[in-house]
């Protein structure tokens, strides 16, 4: 059995990273012919393009590479920095496959971490790094260069080895941090060697993509990003990061400032999209503008049901993934989510007046609720909330609060009135339809004090409008992406159809129809921008 195993497991390797079937020599054959006008050894500067195998992101990257390079006569080179750390990810045929696609148009190596050598020297200066972090937080903010790092090793670590919290004498966080430190000295060398005029990596978290783009935009170096929703499935565009924070996020911060810039007319119709943004939404339908979410969370009834309610107000903590990039905002009271639960639920204690609940993400993963299931047995006093009951059940509970750190329960809990609490910086920064908790003490005093740190609340509905139409049609309309651009040019609704290659071939044959909207949208995105 167990050699049947190995067998399976070596013979997908080798069809998931090795081997190119018909559709990818075909898509190859297609690259070739497609951009072969494109001349890659002009030395007037580089595109730095992330080696990631993703079909939908690599054909949007086909193009604006490529159309770069034209303009400016760049050459269009690769970075890659493992993620997966696995077993096959540490041979370098793991990335054979991904590097003939990307040779296909034009793309030649740049930096590689298997190139990467460790001398004494480095590892005795990492390992004396890595000796001064004596704390979670310390971590989180350690620098490099003038440059902040830590949360992106704090956030990989999390993630590869799926602990809902850091363990600071955990020999796999030094890994990652040599690594790290490695990665930032190489990528700091090649951007003083070569010159690199702008980088399009696959994501800004974590230490395989974050540390490249921030030394990017420390030295001034545009990023360009492709912004997709739902895993790159959905809500393809493309977006230059503010190099000020790096977030794969539109600039929430600056809505309120934007919106004012609007003529009365504009303000007007915003209005009305935002409405009709959230009506849609709490119906019960299938809202577009978050498809990560494949079924309603507004359902008018649920198969699940609470259970356990008592004659208490009720307070309600919406969790979120433990594992998934917790630092993707600018800041958050907590060093990461497992904290944010066991702080609140510590002091529920206290507060006997109200009755707890808890409830996990709706997309969080059916192997990872053992953590829920501790929570459960530590803290009787608390209840849990299945994560496929509807929010009107939730709403029949008439909620005292909701406590979130940056979920879109902040904006659909406050349409119905109900109080929100977040813990961490997040999109609805600007508005106080909702309160932004800034620390662990003002969290303490507002749960302590409910009733009079609530009624400094703003239920005002069209600020809630304002900020849909700002955060789901306004960004992400910029660049003309509703009439240029369209989600099919790029990916299919069968999300297993992205994963393999059948794809590709649906590009080779859809490109007579997509190839000048594409080029359009790029065109008008590189002027819009500067580049």
């Amino acid at each position: 059995m167990l050699i049947l195993k190995k067998y399976n497991s070596l013979k997908f390797f080798l069809k998931d990273r090795v081997f190119l079937d018909k559709n990818e020599k075909k898509f190859i054959d297609y690259n070739k012919k497609k951009w072969k006008n494109v001349n890659n050894k002009k030395n007037k500067g580089i595109i730095l393009v992330d080696l990631f195998s993703w079909n939908p992101l690599i054909f949007f990257w086909s193009y604006i590479t490529n159309l770069i390079a034209l303009k400016k006569n760049y050459e269009i080179k690769y970075f890659y920095f493992d993620f997966d750390q696995n077993r096959m990810s540490k041979f370098k045929y793991y990335i054979k496959k991904a590097k003939k696609i990307f040779k296909s148009f034009n793309v030649t190596k740049g930096i590689s971490e298997y190139d990467f050598n460790y001398s004494k020297q480095d590892l005795i200066k990492y390992k004396r790094n890595f000796k001064k972090i004596k704390s979670k937080r310390n971590l989180i903010n350690y620098h490099k260069g003038g440059i902040k790092i830590g949360d992106l090793i704090y956030d990989t670590y999390l993630r590869i080895h799926y602990e809902p919290t850091l363990k600071l004498d955990d020999e796999r966080l030094k890994t990652i941090f040599l690594r790290s430190e490695k990665i930032f000295e190489v990528v700091t060398n090649y951007f003083k060697k070569k010159k690199v005029k702008i980088l399009i990596p696959s994501h800004v978290c974590y230490m395989s993509y974050g540390i490249i783009v921030r030394i990017a935009s420390k030295l001034g170096v545009p990023v360009v990003k492709v912004k997709a929703e739902n895993g790159s499935n959905a809500g393809f565009r493309l977006t230059l990061l503010d190099p000020k924070y790096n977030l794969d996020e539109p600039r929430y911060y600056n809505y309120k400032s934007e919106f004012k810039n609007l003529s009365k007319l504009e303000k007007k119709k915003a209005i009305t999209i935002g409405k009709k943004i959230i009506k849609n939404r709490v119906s019960g339908k299938f809202d577009n503008n978050i498809p990560y979410i494949k079924k309603s969370t507004f359902r008018k009834s649920s198969l699940n049901k609470i259970k356990n309610i008592q004659n208490k107000p009720k307070i309600i903590l919406f969790l979120h993934c433990f594992y998934d990039n917790p630092h993707r905002f600018r800041s958050m009271i907590f060093n990461d989510f497992y904290e944010q639960i066991y702080f609140i639920l510590e002091l529920s204690k206290k507060l006997k007046n109200y009755q707890f609940y808890f409830k996990s993400h709706p997309n969080e993963y059916k192997g990872f609720f053992d953590i829920h299931k501790k929570i459960a047995r530590e803290y009787k006093n608390i209840t849990y909330i299945d994560q496929d009951v509807s929010h009107y059940e939730i709403l029949k509970l008439k909620p005292k609060c909701i406590i979130s750190n940056h979920g879109t329960v902040a904006h659909e809990y406050a349409y119905f009135d109900v109080p929100v609490l977040n813990t961490g910086d997040n999109a609805h920064i600007n508005y106080d339809f909702c309160l932004h908790i800034k620390s662990k003490k003002e969290l303490k005093e507002t749960l302590l004090n409910l009733d009079k740190k609530i009624s400094k609340i703003k239920f005002d509905r069209n600020k809630i409008y304002e900020y849909l139409y700002m955060h789901y049609q306004y960004v992400r309309n910029i660049n003309k992406e509703n009439q240029l651009l369209n989600d099919s040019y790029f990916a299919s609704k069968n999300v297993n159809l992205n994963k393999s290659s059948e794809i590709l071939k649906r590009y080779i044959k859809t490109s007579i129809k997509t190839d000048s909207k594409i080029k359009e949208y790029i065109h008008f995105f590189l002027n819009q921008n500067g580049i």
